[in-house]
């Protein structure tokens, strides 16, 4: 792919906001983005709330409805891999959202590599932080 010379934050919320940029997020890290110092403070207890309750649904819960009724392992189990992936797929909604809104969190999930940005034609396009940094 054509490299594409890198953006500023201002330019980047513009550009996705107008849907000329695209942004893909490392679905398996968004947990830890939305975690990190850098992200929103009100996403954090729903994000906790929600891996939590699927980590129980599949793991804790089956093994108490093995000795009550093996059927209801298995729904709980079940239950519980829906919950996490929703889980997943909101923390993705999370790191989008919070870069657009901070750029201290765009600049920390493209530092460390959590988010791809590119163009309509899909070529990558560059952070100006991560060239600074680089220099």
């Amino acid at each position: 792919m054509k490299q594409k010379n890198s953006i500023t934050f201002d330019e980047y919320v513009k550009g996705y906001k107008s849907g000329n940029i695209l942004i893909y997020i490392n679905e398996n890290r968004a947990g830890d983005f939305v975690m990190s110092e850098f992200g929103d403070k009100h996403n954090k207890p729903a994000h906790v709330f929600w891996s939590w309750a699927g980590i129980i649904l599949t793991t804790i819960i089956p093994i108490v409805f093995l000795f009550i009724n093996w059927k209801y392992s298995v729904v709980s189990f079940i239950l519980g891999l829906v919950v996490a992936s929703a889980s997943r797929k909101s923390a993705v909604q999370f790191c989008i959202q919070n870069m657009l809104e901070s750029e201290d969190f765009w600049n920390y999930i493209v530092l460390h590599q959590g988010a791809v940005m590119k163009d309509k034609e899909g070529n990558v396009v560059n952070s100006a932080f991560l060239d600074r940094m680089e220099k």
